[in-house]
């Protein structure tokens, strides 16, 4: 009893001692060197915001909803289930799902039980999935219907014990179920047996364990595996702890104003990438906002988004809002959306600045601001000023968490202003890469007296202690023993009027060791023999001679991830 009341009298000292920073420190101005963390689980924390808001909407799915009192309700149905089949606390549990209510209230019942989600793509290949699965080892798996048939392929390879099958209608209205399948077509036929179970049957299991399911979990235990690194080689395996996702839900709340209850905000960022799980799903769970899941991502439904959900908050890579600029929007359109986050990838100042224009335009208040992250930090690292117009700044580190400029031939600090590694500390650093020495060792480095992650990004710190990006460290050009960093040229390339999109990279060359190779997308009806002309102009009055491209190639599109970032790796193939 006593314990639960200094619970209560130490959440509402957090909850004030934030309200007063907020005002006295606004955007980024001057943060607090040192919070005070949670230091339970991430259930803990979505089950203390259910006790602060118990009847705001937490989760929004289609035309379902359920409140904070009933989403926790469900997932402690689903913890008594995960118990009833046998999981105990160290157990890995993959989740293969796209946001569904399924999913996220899987996700927070695996961490009240004490086990580790390992969430992966739906979309993988079925040698991608055994990889993952036997990985981890996974006791038990949550997976979409239309995976199943890849993953029969392969699940007598894996230590799988029990598969759940779900379907993305389960928590939709019947209405919109039947309207759904319509559209769709038939359902997905799956038979059961002694592994393979669906949902319902999953229920069932509830009534095999009696008694509380929570299980008392350290802060600094795992909470979940993501992946990194896969377009470079094998996926590494990022751990993250309770309190690397629960500091850097606080941090947030220190560093930006918009995470109040009266807010909303559209998820489709999926649920197995770190900017969707903690920056879209996590940090707003904890404030008590409404989280609209969209299991499957149209751009061009986003008008219908918008005019369905009226939601103020969406977290997007660039791409999106390239998007929204070319999108025709009516006279106040756009006044229900308020905070535009981007993150994911590099965002050039032309699309920032344009993105801001249409969303002003059309009546939104909201101005573009960068999130600048990795998964090994746990997403997001810092957030740029909100009135900064140069998208190569992306801002102050946040709280508890540092920046430093490490010298890019030399295990040592970089002086102010030059070029070098981006290393980032604080508590929302990885534990470590699942099972692989060798990497979690490459990926920290000692300075300073202090330990620091090594971001793989090059950028310089200025006087005023923000911090620049220029490139990714493995995209970076040497020609002739110059660096040459391709974001830079491909801003360079983007001033230009006739151009739509491009991407640089390097390419071999016998005599300069690598030379300068730019896509370039051009504007509609624009000719590419006069685009030539004016795209070297404006390349030879901003860069020198060394950093110009030696090669163009004009394209019709650029091809993208998944994830909807430019796969620079397939640019590397085109001749």
């Amino acid at each position: 009893m006593l314990e639960k009341l200094f619970l209560k009298l130490k959440n509402l000292y957090r909850r004030i001692d934030m309200k007063i920073n907020r005002r006295k420190y606004g955007y980024l101005d001057k943060l607090p060197k040192n919070i005070k963390y949670f230091k339970g689980s991430l259930y803990d924390a979505i089950y203390d915001a259910s006790c602060k808001w118990p009847h705001n909407v937490a989760i929004e799915y289609y035309d379902r909803q359920f409140t904070y009192r009933e989403f926790i309700k469900e997932t402690d149905k689903v913890a008594r289930c995960l118990r009833g089949l046998g999981v105990e606390k160290g157990d890995y549990i993959t989740v293969c799902m796209p946001n569904t209510p399924e999913a996220t209230m899987f996700f927070y019942a695996i961490n009240q039980v004490g086990a580790i989600a390992n969430m992966i793509h739906p979309l993988s290949s079925e040698k991608e999935i055994e990889y993952y699965l036997n990985k981890t080892k996974s006791k038990v798996m949550l997976c979409i219907d239309i995976t199943y048939p890849k993953l029969k392929e392969i699940i007598d390879n894996t230590k799988v014990e029990k598969v759940i099958i779900a379907s993305a209608t389960r928590s939709m209205e019947k209405i919109v179920q039947f309207i759904y399948w319509l559209k769709k077509g038939r359902k997905l036929k799956v038979k059961e047996d002694t592994r393979v179970i669906l949902w319902k049957t999953f229920e069932k299991y509830e009534k095999k364990f009696v008694g509380n399911p929570r299980v008392i979990v350290d802060a600094d235990d795992p909470a979940v595996i993501l992946y990194s690194g896969g377009t470079t080689g094998t996926p590494k395996g990022v751990v993250l702890t309770n309190m690397n996702l629960n500091a850097e839900a606080l941090q947030a709340a220190y560093a930006v104003s918009f995470l109040v209850p009266e807010n909303s905000i559209l998820t489709f960022l999926p649920n197995f990438h770190c900017f969707g799980l903690a920056v879209s799903t996590h940090i707003p769970l904890n404030y008590g906002m409404r989280v609209i899941l969209i299991p499957q991502f149209n751009i061009k439904k986003l008008k219908h988004y918008m005019r369905k959900y009226r939601f103020n908050i969406m977290c997007g890579v660039p791409t999106i809002y390239d998007y929204i600029t070319k999108m025709k929007w009516k006279k106040n359109e756009l006044k229900d959306f308020k905070i535009a986050l981007v993150g994911g990838d590099a965002i050039s100042t032309e699309l920032k600045e344009l993105t801001n224009e249409t969303l002003k335009k059309y009546g939104s208040p909201a101005k573009l601001q960068i999130g600048y992250g990795l998964t090994e930090a746990s997403s997001v690292v810092s957030y740029s000023p909100i009135e900064e117009k140069n998208a190569e700044i992306i801002g102050y580190a946040l709280p508890n968490c540092d920046f430093l400029v490490k010298d890019l031939n030399a295990d040592a600090e970089a002086p102010l202003g030059e070029s070098g590694e981006i290393l980032v500390s604080g508590p929302v650093l990885m534990k470590e890469y699942l099972d692989d020495e060798k990497e979690t060792k490459n990926a920290f480095i000692e300075l300073n007296g202090k330990k620091w992650l090594r971001t793989g990004d090059v950028g310089f710190l200025d006087k005023k202690g923000l911090m620049h990006y220029q490139s990714r460290l493995k995209r970076m050009i040497i020609t002739s023993g110059y660096n040459v960093y391709p974001s830079q040229v491909e801003k360079v390339i983007m001033s230009s009027e006739v151009v739509d999109k491009c991407a640089v990279i390097g390419v071999p060359d016998k005599n300069k060791g690598e030379i300068v190779k730019a896509f370039i997308v051009l504007k509609e009806g624009i000719n590419s023999i006069i685009a030539r002309t004016k795209i070297q102009k404006v390349l030879k009055e901003n860069l020198a001679r060394f950093e110009q491209p030696r090669e163009f190639k004009y394209v019709d599109s650029l091809p993208i991830t998944k994830l909807g970032k430019i796969a620079y790796k397939e640019l590397e193939n085109i001749k």
